[in-house]
């Protein structure tokens, strides 16, 4: 049997793989909200040595190696810019603490302040963000405005942008220590997150920047074209740091929302997608980690587009959104992309559906969704906390009785 790590590499490189692989908490964007995690932790029988550790602003669980073993997961979070903490390595442990939510105590990077107010209400001060009394979730606090909330002050221009070509040494060292760290204590892929500069920097707010793509494309594209130098001066010295530890590397860009490309797919190809190609392809040259790209939505009518600039993998795979059926995915793009995530989504199966109808459901996605190879395992985004346990145990059962399949994995999946 192969290692968690021999087979990620393997599909990676378009190879038969021993089973089905499963990226649960791999990824920011394929993890599991702290409820659900430690809710799940205790139906596995996996008992907690310390308490779970939040990793990103969505309230997600960093999924350590006991937990990934219950789960038969393949692949581990090395880092992400969204938490101040190291993960992972020796003394990483001095940079987190203990707080409580929801009743529980949970770990979090210590250089993030929460305050627990009288109303049962949580502040986060850092983002101020604040969790309602009864939520489980933080949200930005509203800012009043005097524009409607379309910023339409005196726009910045390019030569007013400068970000980052460098990454700060500690953090290379951080970085470096943690995927050193996971390589010599684990058999799992190393997943390198969220670190570089992206392109879903909307300079000014969101409103002002969409109105900037129709009226002056000039200026937009040499935004784009100053955050893909620094991106790719960054994605050079984290390849010193942990290229020859990291499998793949994360980035993100919410292209769409549930009804197709937010911007439409031609202004996209006429904007964006140039700038792609000169990141991904120019991440190719510098680095071996995959490209792995999240975005949100109902992206197909570009995946082919992304595919062409170097995308290797995409998550978190939106069925529900439109024209993002398993079917139509697995036909237009199985043979050229790895699809990371899809086999359930809460929107389709939301806590009220009975438990064996969300095993039917699961089981016919990862049918569609793992024929012939090219897929991990997860869902779509991170498992909401209000999942039932009824449903975990629904899916992770389905994801069993389909990951040895030898048909699946030759190609010949039926349903």
């Amino acid at each position: 049997m192969l290692t968690s790590r021999e087979r990620i590499r393997r599909l990676l490189a378009g190879e038969t793989v021993d089973r089905m692989p499963n990226g649960l908490g791999g990824c920011e964007t394929a993890g599991l909200h702290l409820l659900v995690h430690d809710r799940l932790q205790a139906l596995l029988g996996v008992e907690p040595q310390a308490p779970t550790r939040m990793s990103t602003f969505m309230t997600t669980a960093l999924v350590e190696p006991p937990m990934l073993e219950a789960l038969g997961g393949d692949m581990i979070l090395m880092s992400t810019k969204l938490c101040p903490a190291q993960l992972w390595g020796e003394g990483h442990e001095a940079q987190w603490t203990t707080t409580e939510f929801w009743g529980r105590p949970y770990r979090v990077a210590r250089a993030w302040t929460f305050e627990s107010r009288a109303d049962g209400s949580i502040y986060w001060a850092d983002h101020d963000w604040h969790c309602p009394a009864g939520g489980i979730y933080f949200d930005p606090m509203p800012a009043p405005t005097t524009d409607g909330g379309w910023n339409l002050g005196e726009p910045l221009m390019p030569d007013d942008y400068h970000p980052s070509h460098d990454i700060p040494d500690e953090r290379l060292r951080q970085l470096e220590e943690s995927a050193r760290w996971l390589y010599e204590h684990t058999d799992y892929a190393i997943v390198c997150g969220e670190e570089i500069t992206d392109l879903q920097y909307h300079v000014g707010g969101a409103q002002a920047w969409w109105m900037r793509l129709a009226s002056e494309p000039e200026v937009v594209h040499a935004f784009l074209a100053k955050a893909v130098d620094a991106a790719l001066d960054q994605i050079a010295l984290l390849d010193q740091a942990v290229g020859q530890y990291a499998d793949m590397m994360q980035l993100a860009d919410d292209i769409g929302d549930v009804r197709g490309v937010t911007i439409g797919p031609d202004l996209w190809r006429e904007i964006y997608k140039p700038h792609y190609m000169d990141l991904y392809q120019g991440w190719h040259q510098r680095t071996n980690m995959k490209v792995s790209m999240h975005g949100c939505g109902a992206t197909f009518d570009i995946l082919g587009d992304l595919i062409e600039c170097g995308v290797d993998v995409y998550n978190p795979v939106q069925i529900s959104a439109r024209g993002m059926e398993p079917e139509r995915l697995k036909a237009a793009y199985g043979d050229r992309l790895v699809l990371y995530g899809g086999c359930f989504d809460a929107v389709q199966t939301p806590p009220s559906t009975p438990a064996d109808e969300v095993y039917d459901t699961v089981v016919r996605n990862l049918l569609i969704l793992s024929r012939g190879g090219g897929y991990i395992f997860s869902g779509v985004h991170n498992m909401p906390g209000d999942t039932p346990d009824a449903h975990l145990e629904a899916i992770l059962q389905a994801y069993r009785d389909c990951r040895d399949d030898p048909q699946l994995l030759n190609g010949e999946g039926t349903l």
